[in-house]
């Protein structure tokens, strides 16, 4: 595990390990998906990588939103960090479009909808919008969070000329690193100044925020199709 779950404030543990422990089955889940083991020794098939990543750059578009409407109701000096997550997240996902889709592998797009894509953009625009911003920035952390996760493992394990060590590389950075860092002290900054109803729901989010993030590999991986009834997809 990376980032602070190891961290310890006394004999108890921070809000941020409490949250990453809950969720550290689903992460190992994550990590052993047949998509990031695929992609890891390069064996992930195009049109699933493709599917990603035009899946992803939907995703993206809203959590760039999310980004916003929580800078809208922050306090500072937050406010200027979740408009540059906002602008960054709008950056990558035209970088997504255009660089990956068009330039590298000359994808084209299929128009399709997950069904975890909807849930999990619904999902965090209801609680950007809804919820105290608290929760709000919690249920965003995961994206953040496992990403690193994957992308270091992932990294640690690729194989040799990888076609995706571009995307690898990407979320075993420094650079995002850097940020995923700085988004868990924004969450413990919030939570150590909460009550204890807020920090759970706090966790809740981030737990299901994490859930989700199984079920759009997940959805991915088997190319379903949000308005697709009555086909029963493998598992």
């Amino acid at each position: 595990m990376v980032g602070l779950v190891n961290s310890k404030q006394g004999n108890s543990m921070t809000q941020a390990t409490r949250a990453w422990e809950q969720v550290s089955h689903i992460v190992d889940a994550i990590l052993a998906h047949p998509f990031n083991q695929e992609l890891a020794s390069g064996e992930l098939s195009q049109d699933r990588f493709a599917y990603y990543i035009e899946q992803d750059s939907r995703y993206l578009h809203d959590f760039a939103l999310c980004h916003a409407m929580i800078a809208a109701k922050i306090d500072s000096p937050y406010i200027r960090t979740f408009l540059r997550y906002a602008d960054t997240t709008f950056v990558v996902e035209h970088e997504v479009v255009h660089q990956y889709f068009k330039q590298i592998y000359q994808f084209t797009s299929t128009g399709k909808l997950t069904p975890a894509t909807l849930s999990y953009t619904s999902y965090l625009m209801r609680m950007c919008s809804t919820e105290p911003v608290e929760v709000a920035v919690a249920a965003i952390l995961p994206c953040f969070w496992v990403y690193r996760e994957v992308g270091l493992v992932i990294a640690k394990n690729s194989a040799p000329n990888n076609p995706y060590a571009r995307w690898i590389e990407t979320y075993a950075s420094e650079a995002f690193s850097a940020m995923v860092d700085e988004a868990i002290s924004i969450f413990e900054a919030l939570a150590a100044k909460t009550t204890p109803e807020i920090q759970q729901r706090m966790n809740q989010a981030f737990y299901n925020s994490t859930v989700l993030e199984w079920h759009f590999w997940n959805d991915t991986y088997h190319k379903r199709v949000f308005d697709q009834l009555g086909v029963v997809a493998e598992v």
